[in-house]
């Protein structure tokens, strides 16, 4: 079973994530870890995906093909959460063109309840992992949360609008395919997993 996880910011996601992750045996990848890992690797394709952000160049659906092979196909976990794969077109047919077995999990929550939520949040600054503004330290790690320097009401608009623009119409047209899942994200964390654990038959 392939997720692919698309949501407005703010919806909680990665505590979902974490959630199938340690109770149902689910891989988390997400496309900004995976990039760091190619990184460190100093791998061929990473050269070149360098290369190209070094010239200014645009990265191309080919390139960004390549990422989302060299990731998924390396997996030996049949049960994947892809974070951040699929924000627009070119990535829903990279991704497409990779595997057509996949379900697309779309957190619904309204733009102000998505606003207020992110003025609020805080941050791993270790694990990359966000938490509701009652949380103060990581309860995985007791690592100590802090105030994310782009969580303000400039830097979210921007974002928001950055999914509506793009991400929101390719999940619409992923609908249209019958791939995607609704997930009411308005609801407290063990409200949304059971919706969302239920839906997916687990």
């Amino acid at each position: 079973m392939k997720l692919v996880f698309t949501w407005i910011q703010g919806c909680w996601k990665w505590t979902q994530a974490r959630l199938l992750v340690e109770k149902y045996g689910f891989t988390l990848l997400e496309m900004w870890a995976e990039l760091r890992k190619l990184a460190d690797w100093e791998s061929e394709l990473w050269k070149r995906v360098k290369q190209t952000i070094e010239s200014w160049a645009l990265v191309t659906p080919s390139v960004v093909w390549e990422i989302m092979n060299e990731v998924i196909t390396s997996q030996t976990n049949d049960k994947l959460i892809l974070d951040w794969f699929v924000r627009n077109e070119w990535n829903r047919q990279s991704l497409d063109n990779i595997t057509n077995d996949y379900k697309v999990v779309f957190f619904e929550l309204s733009k102000e309840k998505a606003i207020d939520r992110l003025l609020g949040r805080m941050y791993d600054p270790i694990t990359w992992e966000t938490f509701p503004s009652s949380f103060k330290v990581n309860p995985s790690t007791w690592t100590e949360l802090i105030k994310r320097k782009d969580d303000n009401e400039a830097s979210i608009l921007k974002r928001i609008d950055e999914f509506m623009n793009n991400t929101l119409p390719t999940a619409l047209e992923q609908e249209k395919q019958w791939k995607v899942i609704r997930v009411n994200a308005d609801q407290d964390v063990e409200s949304v997993f059971k919706e969302l654990t239920t839906k997916l038959w687990l």
